[in-house]
């Protein structure tokens, strides 16, 4: 019986060491306590993964045990040890399912799953999430700021599209505006036509003086406010030059001076190294005046009136929301202290007949001029303002560097000038063709015009007198401007090839020849074509 039993003892023994030898080789934690809270199984991992010392993991071990060494090296945080490790023996004693991720003081995670066994005691499984929850971080991080980003993109696209639907509806308000307006004159030219000849038919007669007077007056005031309405609709011609901006506002100085009270301070502030603006100079000064009697109305109990001049680099995602190109522009900005202005009120500010002045105080056409003397100008108008805060109009013109010397004229001293070699000049715009063409005559050449790159083929092979072949680079018919000057070069090596372009698109070949950026002066042009002298 004694040599049975000890058979029996020792296939125990040897399935136990199996059994622990399994439970090692697994990578997660595992224990299993007893209806008595006491060590029945635990393996390798589960020791490593808490640092356990090797004694805890003996067989019969108290779970107490296991509870007051973490509390002891301040594994549960700042308290009392007894307290701690109470409350713990307390929670497993119910035998309940339970889950927890604990974060230990250097910052490993661990994951502690337990389950209760029929016959009360349970097994636990500790699993190190450390990485995982740093990944799921991570994400959430990265999420969190993909969403910050979208709503900025969002934010920057509610605005876009409110400035292409104000840009929309201005553009379609001009358009009605300037229909109406050129029906007006044909109107008005009529009537004041007929008054006038009224009016020199009938000098002695005062009682139809007096009738005839005040109808001329009201018609001409119509024709004004007609030609205010054009200028809103970007129908009435510009006569645009270099304009030092500091001062013509100088020179405005005491007009303006004159048209305010004196509760109105007057400041200006200019930019010391203000570069000219491409404008009209007396529809800059109409414009000017319009925002300064603006911004005097707004401050009816007195304050300042700032006038101030920079220059300001517009990049691509300003200038698309600005409805303008990006480029170098003169800002000219009007700041006044008055009540200022809703978001309402800014979305229709420059509406022609919106006004905020009570009946008979205004037009209503102040800021709509000067938004459509902006954009035909090539500019834009932008308005900061908020209620109580003031407003600041800023108009921004085109800058452009003041005149300097006329540069040479090379072609002009050439042999080939002197003797009027003729030129071929390919080009789809009549516009730019009749623009390049003017300065070509200038310069002493002679002109052929072909609209495309088909017509120019046919006049080269018909006109052998052609010394110069200028083309667009891009053109419609299949027959760009890079093509033209491939072919022009096999079959006439002797002609001088030059091509213009605003942009190329990338058409193939367009380094091979010499290239002259739109737009261009009259003396860039001459010293492109001397250089391609065939």
């Amino acid at each position: 019986m004694a040599a049975q039993a000890d058979d029996i003892f020792g296939d125990l023994e040897n399935r136990m060491a199996m059994l622990q030898a399994g439970l090692d080789l697994i990578d997660q934690g595992f224990t299993l306590f007893d209806q008595d809270l006491r060590l029945v199984a635990g393996n390798r991992a589960f020791a490593t993964l808490l640092e356990f010392p090797g004694e805890l993991m003996r067989i019969g071990t108290p779970f107490e045990a296991f509870m007051r060494y973490n509390a002891e090296r301040g594994e549960y945080g700042p308290g009392d040890v007894e307290t701690l490790v109470r409350e713990r023996v307390d929670a497993a004693r119910q035998f309940l399912p339970h889950y927890a991720e604990r974060e230990r003081p250097g910052g490993q995670i661990i994951a502690i799953r337990g389950v209760p066994l029929p016959h009360r005691g349970f097994v636990t499984l500790y699993t190190d999430i450390t990485e995982q929850r740093k990944a799921e971080k991570m994400i959430r991080e990265r999420n969190a700021d993909l969403e910050q980003r979208v709503q900025e993109r969002t934010r920057e696209l509610r605005r876009s599209e409110a400035a292409l639907m104000q840009a929309q509806k201005m553009e379609a308000v001009g358009q009605l505006a300037g229909g109406i307006a050129h029906d007006l004159n044909n109107m008005l030219t009529v009537v004041l036509g007929n008054l006038s000849a009224l009016e020199e038919r009938t000098r002695g007669s005062s009682e139809v003086q007096e009738l005839v007077e005040p109808a001329l007056l009201a018609t001409r005031r119509g024709a004004a406010l007609i030609k205010r309405l054009l200028t809103f609709s970007r129908q009435q011609p510009l006569e645009p030059r270099p304009v030092d901006v500091a001062e013509l506002i100088k020179g405005f100085k005491t007009l303006l001076r004159r048209s305010l009270p004196e509760n109105i301070a007057l400041s200006l502030r200019f930019d010391e190294v203000l570069a000219q603006a491409m404008t009209d100079p007396h529809q800059l000064e109409s414009a000017l005046l319009n925002l300064c009697l603006n911004a005097r109305d707004a401050m009816t109990s007195g304050g300042t009136l700032t006038l101030s001049t920079a220059v300001l680099q517009v990049d691509a995602g300003e200038a698309a929301s600005l409805g303008m190109g990006p480029g170098r522009y003169v800002s000219i900005t009007v700041e006044d202290t008055g009540h200022g202005m809703d978001s309402q009120t800014l979305m229709r500010a420059c509406e022609p007949y919106f006004t905020t002045k009570r009946f008979g105080s205004g037009s209503g056409l102040g800021l709509a001029m000067v938004y459509g003397f902006a954009q035909q100008s090539g500019g834009a108008l932008r308005i900061r303002s908020a209620p109580g805060e003031g407003a600041a109009v800023s108009l921004l013109l085109p800058a452009t560097e003041k005149p300097s010397m006329p540069a040479a004229e090379p072609a002009l001293t050439s042999s080939r000038a002197r003797t009027s070699p003729l030129v071929l000049l390919v080009e789809d715009d009549a516009d730019v063709r009749q623009v390049v063409r003017r300065q070509l005559l200038d310069l002493g050449y002679t002109v052929v015009e072909a609209a495309d790159g088909r017509e120019a083929l046919e006049m080269l092979a018909q006109i052998d007198e052609i010394r110069f072949v200028i083309s667009d680079v891009v053109m419609p018919g299949g027959l760009d401007g890079p093509a033209l000057a491939r072919n022009v070069r096999a079959t006439r090596p002797d002609i001088g090839i030059l091509l213009i372009s605003g942009y190329d698109q990338g058409s193939a070949g367009a380094d091979e020849f010499p290239l002259l950026d739109k737009p261009f002066t009259k003396p860039e042009l001459a010293t492109a074509l001397a250089g391609c002298i065939a």
